[in-house]
């Protein structure tokens, strides 16, 4: 069975969780493989439950994915696999990156410059006001937004990110092919023109509860760093934030008031160390303070007359960018030996201090003081 084909017969059997994905795909090398396992031995995988060999058998044996893969194909949804060269870079680092992502719109390199807004679905007119004023910064800095599609901020987030001509992505928690909320429905369309609409789960999955707190791992896995606005304790969006402690990203809370349950989820977060953020430029500000990594050799044609002012970050790149060639955020990653999300947030802050120049086909090149 084709690699592909495998993978959604793995989606469509739905008795996988993510870790139990990743832990048949270490296994066995692929997915293909998995399909051609006995049952006894998948049972023997951590994490595979009892129903898991059976119904994968039951899917193939049914035809099950064939047709999946029909009607994405008649949908005009692309089925994009862990390893393929439009899988989002910073998603694919995660623990338990999802093997097979189904994708309404476009990704590109450029979303690994990308910060995630959420926050609660009933929130208050400053809520939505802050999660529209910060992603419309985001997106007018080419930063894509990434948010959940969710009532409320998340929307507000979106909608903003379009307003500001930028690009932004819906991590949806149900099927492509059944938008939650239904709402939502012709503005997830809005959303893939200028972006895309990605979900892990099948096209006709509804977006049953259990589905949101597993979805959530893919919006912190995007991004950069996770701002939370607007939130009570018992929110959603206090789960992405955690995993995004857990994934290394960086979180930032909104601050609101004092007597809000609305305030009670970023309080909380600023108090257990999220970074406090009034204004975008302060998550900019966060983002480029990120200490750079040891660095095994010494980076070549480093320049002993770097700006004053700059951060560890920042000074490692300045001085392994080229005046002339332009060099990629992998290139520099290895140069400057840290990650390449570290040197995505270095590179917009050089860029918004004059220090550094996009070229086409997402080069660099140093501007000189």
């Amino acid at each position: 069975m084709r690699e592909l084909e495998a993978r959604v017969a793995l989606a469509v059997a739905r008795k996988f969780t993510p870790i139990a994905l990743t832990n048949l795909l270490k296994r066995f090398g692929s997915a293909s493989a998995v399909v051609g396992a006995g049952k006894a031995e998948l049972a023997k995988v951590p994490k595979v439950n009892r129903e898991g060999p059976s119904a994968l058998a039951e899917v193939i044996a049914k035809g099950e994915h064939l047709r999946e893969m029909e009607k994405a194909e008649t949908a005009g949804v692309r089925l994009v696999m862990l390893g393929d060269a439009d899988y989002p870079e910073l998603l694919a680092r995660i623990e338990d990156p999802p093997p097979l992502l189904y994708v309404r719109g476009t990704l590109t390199p450029d979303d690994t410059l990308a910060l995630a807004i959420v926050g609660g679905r009933n929130a208050s007119y400053y809520g939505n006001a802050q999660a529209a004023r910060f992603a419309r910064d985001f997106a007018t800095r080419r930063l894509t937004v990434i948010s959940g599609l969710a009532r409320g901020i998340d929307t507000a987030a979106h909608k903003a990110a379009l307003e500001g001509g930028g690009r932004t992505v819906a991590v949806v928690g149900s099927g492509l092919l059944d938008i939650y909320p239904p709402e939502n429905d012709k503005f997830a369309l809005q959303v893939a023109e200028h972006g895309a609409v990605i979900s892990e789960f099948p096209l006709d999955t509804p977006g049953v509860a259990r589905n949101f707190p597993q979805r959530n791992r893919l919006i912190s896995g995007m991004s950069l760093g996770v701002l939370v606005v607007e939130a009570t304790r018992k929110s959603g969006s206090l789960i992405t934030a955690r995993l995004a402690v857990e994934q290394g990203r960086e979180v930032f809370a909104l601050p609101g008031k004092v007597d809000s349950d609305l305030s009670e989820g970023p309080h909380d977060l600023i108090r257990d160390g999220a970074h406090l953020v009034t204004e975008p430029a302060h998550v900019y500000e966060e983002l480029s303070m990120l200490k750079p990594l040891p660095v095994e050799a010494a980076p070549e044609k480093q320049s002993s007359r770097s700006p004053q002012g700059l951060t560890g970050t920042e000074t490692a790149l300045w001085s392994v960018l080229q005046p002339s060639d332009g060099l990629t955020p992998d290139e520099l990653s290895g140069r400057a030996g840290m990650p390449v999300a570290q040197v995505a947030a270095g590179l917009l802050t050089l860029e918004m201090k004059r220090l550094a120049k996009q070229l086409p086909g997402k080069r660099y090149v140093r501007l000189e003081v």
